[in-house]
Formats: C-alpha cells, structure tokens, sequence
C-alpha cells in the first residue's frame, strides 16, 4: 500500500514540477553542403560473442545486419556510412566511440540482437541516452526503427528506455562514452532469438537483409534522406517525431504497475474458457503484457500484448484440462517488472 501511495505521489510531483523544453534538433540537414556522417556499431565481435543461446552467436547476426544496413543506407544522398569495425574482433567500447568522434559522426547507432533470461520475452526494443538533446534525438531516431520493425516486420515493439547505473549516469557503455562526446547514440534490439514469435527473422538472410534495409530506412526517415536513384524514396519533407528536451534526467521506472484487477465474466466448465475483465495500472512506464496462471503462479502462459495505452481489457482464455479450480493473472510494464492479480476461483 505505502509503495503504491508513493508511486502516484512521486507522478503527482514530477506533473508539477517538471518543464520540457522545445528544442529542434541542432545537427546537420540533408540540405546542408557537409554530408550527414553515420556510424553503425555491430556489436560484440571477437571472444565478445554476445548472445549465444542459438549455435549461431549475437556477433555474426549484427555484422551481417550492419552490412546490408550499410549497403542500403548508401543508396540515399549526402550520407557517408562507417562501420565501427569490419573485422570479427573484440572492439571495446570506448574505442568505438573515439573512432566516431574521429569520423564526426552524426549519430551512432549500435546494432544487437537480444535475449531473455525467462526466454518468455519477445519482440524489439531501443536504449537511448537519458539526458538533454541526446535523449530526445535517440528517442526520436528510436521511433522510426520501431515503426520499420513492428510495420514492415510485424514484430512486437517493447518501446524505447533508459537505464541508469549504480553511478547515476547511463548504464550501457557505448551509449555512455558517446555521451561524453556529445554524440547521439542508440541501442538497437532487434529481436529476440529464443523465442518463438521472433526467431524466424534471423533463420536466413533474407531475413537479415530485411532487417538492414529496415534499419537504413529508419535513418534516412531520420534524416531526411533522398535515394540517388530517379523516383527512388524520399524522405526530405518527412518529419520525424518531435521529443521535448528534458530539463533532468530521464530514470528507467524500477517499480511494478500499482495494480492489475481481475473479474470473471463467464467460465464454460465443458469448453474450458474464462472470459475475464482486466484492470490495471502503471502511472510510470506503459503496460506492455499480461499472462495467466492455473498453478497460483508456479507456471504461466506465454506473454500476450496488452492492449497499448489502455488500461483496461477484456480476455478469453482457455485454461487446459484436468483438475484446474482458480485462475491467476499478472501484467508487465515496458520494463518488464509484473504485479500479480486477485485469485479468481473457478467453479
């Protein structure tokens, strides 16, 4: 109860207190003579395998990814592309971020695939920097690779975060030491490779390459970039989304949803199916799953979406055979931390 009070008044504080500033984004414009400069990091490399759940590690998907990336960004006017590096190896991350300084880079974008230690979670998801204009360009940028992806390749979009660290300030590397050199920087998760709703994309390079030419596209929207081709995509008069600048920084939500409420409607002993009225709420960071529970929790279901920006939703599920007497429900927020309903009992 405390923590829950402490929740909505921390919202009621920061509604008061806090003032966004308007600021448009200060960089170069495909209009300016000097060419945007973009550097994509593939990231691991090396004995840094990264995610290596499948036989195939993370490295190998972010360098094939990165590649098609840069190949398709090359189509489109005044941009010069790099990669961080080329060569599988163990690059770390303050030197990826010195050699875009020594580029002038625009922006950083770091390519990942991901994973949960559950393997319940799928979908994609991007890390911005936490503070000033740099949020708000990564947020920005962030946006349009999470369009491409759940639009083009129908995947679930888990958002756009921060995370701090124990230090207070951004918790992933690369992010971090771009910040100290006033470059915009994202993480890009892709998908998740250990779960089934994802793990289709990365199983041939079709794939890969759908999602390289996803990730340029992203930042030529971005951007504003126009393909040297005659009736190629333009992107010169879209506007990407505007994100006010914060005054403070930007803290990823470490607490669960306040609440999740569930009533049975309707239960069919034959069928097997319960339809359930379900509320909650997250005063913090939006509602992102619900699952369900004939154990009392012992085992779940797989994660279902939750209906976004709604706080209530209505449900239908079967819950299997044998002697099964209460149904249990849970939903997560965008950081992935759950609340529990009211037990509902069946009979």
């Amino acid at each position: 109860m405390y923590g829950g009070f402490r929740k909505i008044w921390a919202l009621v504080l920061i509604a008061a207190a806090t003032v966004f500033m308007m600021v448009p984004y200060q960089g170069k414009t495909v209009h300016a003579a000097e060419p945007i400069v973009v550097v994509i990091d593939p990231g691991h490399g090396g004995e840094n395998l990264g995610t290596d759940y499948l036989p195939i590690p993370e490295k190998v998907y972010t360098m094939q990814v990165a590649l098609y990336m840069k190949q398709e960004l090359e189509k489109y006017k005044n941009v010069v592309v790099y990669l961080t590096h080329t060569q599988d190896v163990d690059m770390d991350l303050t030197q990826r971020a010195e050699f875009a300084e020594s580029v002038n880079a625009d922006f950083v974008f770091s390519l990942h695939f991901n994973m949960s230690i559950s393997h319940g979670l799928y979908g994609s998801e991007v890390w911005v920097p936490s503070t000033g204009t740099l949020y708000s360009q990564g947020y920005s940028a962030g946006n349009e690779f999470l369009m491409q992806f759940e639009q083009v390749m129908g995947l679930f979009n888990r958002g756009i975060k921060t995370r701090i660290g124990s230090k207070g300030t951004d918790y992933y590397g690369i992010i971090k030491q771009c910040a100290l050199r006033n470059i915009p920087a994202i993480i890009v998760e892709h998908c998740h490779v250990d779960h089934i709703n994802d793990v289709a994309n990365i199983q041939s390079q079709n794939k890969l390459q759908e999602f390289g030419i996803c990730d340029a596209t992203a930042v030529a929207r971005y951007f504003g970039l126009t393909k040297n081709e005659e009736g190629g995509a333009d992107y010169s008069e879209y506007a990407p989304l505007a994100v006010p600048v914060p005054e403070a920084r930007v803290y990823n939500d470490t607490t669960a949803p306040l609440y999740l409420e569930a009533k049975l409607l309707d239960y069919n002993s034959t069928s097997r199916y319960a339809t359930v009225a379900l509320s909650a709420f997250d005063g913090e960071s939006p509602l992102q799953y619900y699952a369900f529970s004939t154990d009392n929790g012992l085992t779940w279901s797989m994660l279902q979406p939750w209906n976004k920006g709604q706080n209530e939703m209505t449900v239908t599920v079967n819950i299997g055979y044998g002697k099964k007497d209460s149904l249990l429900f849970k939903v997560m927020n965008l950081y992935d931390i759950a609340t529990n309903s009211n037990l509902l009992a069946l009979n």
